[in-house]
């Protein structure tokens, strides 16, 4: 995965010196004379090419609210917890933040972010308006803490000129097409797959899980699950993927760079890739589609960022702008697909603008079943010992599939159960 970095961009409405009304829901400027000259920050996480895309669709809020006007910063993405931290404990977070889909919860029971279901009749959205797993992906202890902005989806892509020279016409959908295009193109030194023993194996493994039927927790998310008959058929499809059509034992990345060598027929990687192995960025026929099907169960992993308001942001007067920025943000977020980012909203994604664009219009469909990790406080921490055990399978250092995940979920079982005694059952005020 390309390095991020955090662009803290600064919206400032001026301040309304502790009225207690709120800021014009029109998005055509102006306010309604009790809420005036409002500061908003706003932090985010798009630095690649989506950042311009955010860029322009902050000046454009701004010329449409006359009391606007947008500063920008760039903090590097390895920073942003600490800056976060700092933020909180200084009682400067920003006023709109977008955090990631595995962040919402522990933010949340963190207090560095506040519910918002006040203002959601300012923002207006309901779960119809989304994917249903982004939508619920944001409600944490019974309440509202974020609206979906994008969902950035598992991809693959694939060197055309390889399956064309194969025989085959189109993109495989599910296994045994993806069977099929891997062993034709595993010939003349070419790998017809390649998978590493680190990113994104962990998420590959997942998507996989969730494709044969199973879950990485239990309904109540206190006992780890990936040791199932699915768990071990999904790690074991991967062993043998790496057996039969890629080089063994490879590092994060080696499966993008020998695809943009023209060695590979396919590999999986982040939507981000795009840019990297397509088009320009390569000298054959690179292209990419929605990752096939493996399992009986439609499922991709996928990122995700929503639009949320940090606990600091307690005057009335701000969070009714911040709502109405985020609704403005989000209305437009077909704007999104220009900078690579798949809209969560479906309208936007139905979008002309957006069906368009190749790409969005071969993933639009992946992003309705997106695997994400449960809205669990600390849930991140959890996964550790199952990529320890993905990559060492994966790299040949363990061999037993069952064994290896039966000792991955004994040691997440042992961070569940110090997480539920670290953060509660319900967000600390």
């Amino acid at each position: 995965m390309s390095a991020l970095m955090l662009t803290i961009l600064t919206v400032v409405l001026s301040a309304c010196g502790g009225s207690t009304g709120s800021t014009s829901s029109t998005g055509q400027g102006g306010s309604n004379g009790s809420c005036s000259n409002v500061q908003l920050t706003f932090w985010n996480a798009l630095s690649g090419p989506d950042g311009p895309v955010v860029q322009q669709l902050v000046t454009q809020y701004n010329s449409s609210h006359p009391d606007s006007k947008v500063k920008m910063s760039i903090i590097p993405l390895n920073n942003f917890a600490t800056k976060l931290d700092t933020a909180a404990a200084s009682k400067t977070l920003p006023d709109v933040a977008i955090i990631n889909e595995d962040q919402i919860a522990t933010q949340a029971f963190r207090n560095v972010i506040s519910p918002i279901d006040d203002v959601m009749p300012k923002i207006g959205y309901s779960a119809n308006d989304f994917p249903a797993r982004a939508w619920s992906q944001d409600e944490v202890a019974g309440k509202r803490y974020g609206i979906p902005l994008f969902i950035n989806p598992m991809t693959m892509y694939y060197n055309a000129d390889l399956l064309q020279k194969a025989g085959i016409s189109n993109p495989p959908t599910n296994d045994a097409e993806f069977q099929k295009a891997a062993a034709a193109m595993n010939t003349g030194g070419k790998h017809g797959f390649q998978i590493t023993t680190g990113f994104p194996v962990q998420q590959i493994f997942q998507q996989l899980l969730h494709q044969f039927g199973g879950s990485e927790f239990n309904a109540d998310n206190t006992q780890a699950t990936w040791n199932s008959p699915a768990g071990v058929k999904a790690l074991q499809w991967m062993k043998d993927a790496q057996a039969k059509y890629s080089q063994p034992k490879l590092p994060v990345d080696a499966d993008v760079n020998s695809f943009k060598a023209g060695n590979v027929g396919m590999i999986w990687n982040g939507i981000w890739q795009d840019t990297n192995v397509t088009g320009d960025a390569v000298e054959f026929k690179g292209q990419a589609a929605a990752t096939p099907q493996i399992g009986s169960q439609p499922a991709t992993w996928a990122g995700m960022g929503s639009l949320t308001i940090p606990s600091s942001n307690t005057s009335s007067c701000t969070r009714s702008a911040a709502a109405t920025f985020i609704k403005y943000v989000v209305d437009n977020s077909a704007k999104m697909a220009q900078g690579g980012d798949m809209p969560a909203l479906r309208k936007a994604r139905n979008d002309a603008s957006v069906q368009n664009i190749p790409l969005m219009k071969s993933l639009s469909q992946s992003v309705e079943n997106p695997v994400f990790p449960p809205s669990v406080p600390g849930i991140s921490d959890a996964f550790t010992p199952l990529g320890n055990a993905i990559g060492a399978i994966m790299a040949g250092t363990s061999q037993d599939v069952q064994k290896s995940l039966d000792t991955s979920v004994n040691q997440a079982n042992q961070i569940l159960k110090q997480n539920q005694q670290k953060y509660g059952s319900t967000p600390k005020k």
